[in-house]
C-alpha cells in the first residue's frame, strides 16, 4: 500500500496554472487517496508568482516548496 504524499505539482496552460498534490493512504479516508487541485487563472496566478518572489528565490516550484513546504499544505496556501 501506498502511504504518504506524492508531492506537489504545478502545471501551466494557457489560462493559468494549476496547482496539486496527492496524499496516499489517508487514515481519514479510510486508508484511500486524496487528491487536491488548485486553479488559477492568469492573473491570480501572475500575482501569485511576483508575491512568491518578493520572499523567496528559486524557480516556481522551489518558492512554492519553500513557501507551502514539500508536502503542500493547504492551510499555509489559503493563508498566503
Amino acid at each position: 500500500m501506498r502511504e504518504g504524499t506524492s508531492g506537489f505539482w504545478v502545471e501551466k496552460s494557457e489560462t493559468g496554472r494549476s496547482i496539486g498534490y496527492e496524499d496516499y493512504g489517508v487514515s481519514q479516508f479510510g486508508g484511500g487517496d486524496f487528491k487536491r487541485t488548485y486553479y488559477l487563472g492568469r492573473d491570480s496566478s501572475e500575482r501569485l508568482e511576483k508575491a512568491l518572489k518578493e520572499e523567496y528565490d528559486g524557480t516556481l516550484d522551489e518558492m512554492i516548496e519553500s513557501a507551502f513546504t514539500k508536502k503542500f499544505n493547504d492551510r499555509l496556501f489559503l493563508d498566503f
